[in-house]
């Protein structure tokens, strides 16, 4: 072989080799990169909420709009720590939960979502992927009342 068909060989072979280095990182950066999940901050709602008339249909509708986990437990929690709704914590500062500052007074919210989103900024910030609910309530010691799971579970 000449020189000539030689530099031409090398040529191709570079290019060739260029070619499959820059497929195999634009294929490396997107078929095989795992997609970042994507976080919801539910806070954000609160600037948008719409007040509307609370029913207990309305919050669980809103409790799934938010994705809340294990909205079956949480509305037994909103029923039983708003005296079904009926508290005056509720009627007067729409508190679904329990929730309270460091010096135990109740948090006032505008309106019943703003209770439900706060619950769900508090369950994203706590809430370990799998973990049982009943636990989960346990381990943050949400409660004081030793009894507080059995009297969910009785919802």
């Amino acid at each position: 072989m000449d020189y000539r068909t030689k530099y031409h060989v090398a040529r191709k072979l570079l290019f060739m080799t260029l070619i499959g280095i820059t497929a195999y990182f634009v294929l490396k950066n997107t078929m095989f990169k795992q997609p970042i999940p994507e976080i919801r901050k539910p806070s954000i709602i609160v600037d948008t909420v719409r007040i509307e008339t609370f029913s207990e249909a309305n919050l669980i509708r809103y409790m799934e709009i938010l994705e809340i986990e294990c909205p079956n437990i949480v509305l037994a929690q909103a029923k039983l720590e708003s005296g079904n709704f009926t508290s005056n914590r509720f009627k007067q500062y729409n508190a679904l939960f329990g929730f309270q500052t460091s010096n135990t007074n109740v948090l006032k919210y505008k309106s019943w979502k703003e209770s439900v989103i706060n619950y769900k900024n508090w369950q994203m910030r706590r809430l370990k992927d799998g973990e049982n609910y009943y636990d989960f309530l346990v381990r943050v010691k949400y409660s004081e009342d030793p009894n507080y799971i059995n009297k969910l579970k009785q919802f």
